[in-house]
């Protein structure tokens, strides 16, 4: 491949990933908005799915940035406006006075209940000329470029 295309190519990726990634924010939000939470963010559900289905409950807040791609300081943010909802609640651990650890409260986990099932059907898939095995290849190869 030439540089020329190489770069042409990288760039329309580039644009593609980040359009794609405004639509189904705004997707979300006008969701978020149709179910009473228009004060929630993406960036806040994205904390709410993390403790409620990989966490199991409770994570301290590097993990949490770890796993959903933000830095320690914009996640105090989310952490903070979160507590404010009473979504989650932040307990000092006790092995380490200086890192939290972060609880889903059952406030938080009522709204993953309501707002799961409903959220993410933002596309319509019987749409999509895509199948769950090709969504599930897509995110792989998506992931494959966060790695090198």
């Amino acid at each position: 491949m030439k540089e020329k295309e190489l770069v042409h190519s990288i760039h329309y990726y580039f644009m593609a990933v980040l359009r794609l990634r405004q639509n189904l924010k705004q997707r979300v939000q006008r969701k978020l908005i149709d179910l009473g939470y228009e004060d929630i963010t993406l960036e806040m559900t994205q904390v709410l799915y993390y403790l409620h289905f990989d966490a199991e409950g409770e994570a301290n807040q590097q993990e949490i940035a770890d796993n959903i791609g933000k830095n320690k300081s914009s996640l105090t943010s989310l952490i903070d406006n979160l507590s404010k909802r009473e979504m989650i609640k932040r307990n000092i651990n006790p092995k380490n006075r200086r890192n939290n650890i972060i609880t889903l409260t059952k406030k938080g986990k009522k709204f993953m209940e309501e707002f799961l099932p409903v959220v993410y059907k933002t596309y319509n898939t019987s749409k999509l000329s895509m199948t769950l095995k090709d969504i599930n290849n897509l995110t792989q190869t998506l992931n494959s470029f966060i790695e090198i």
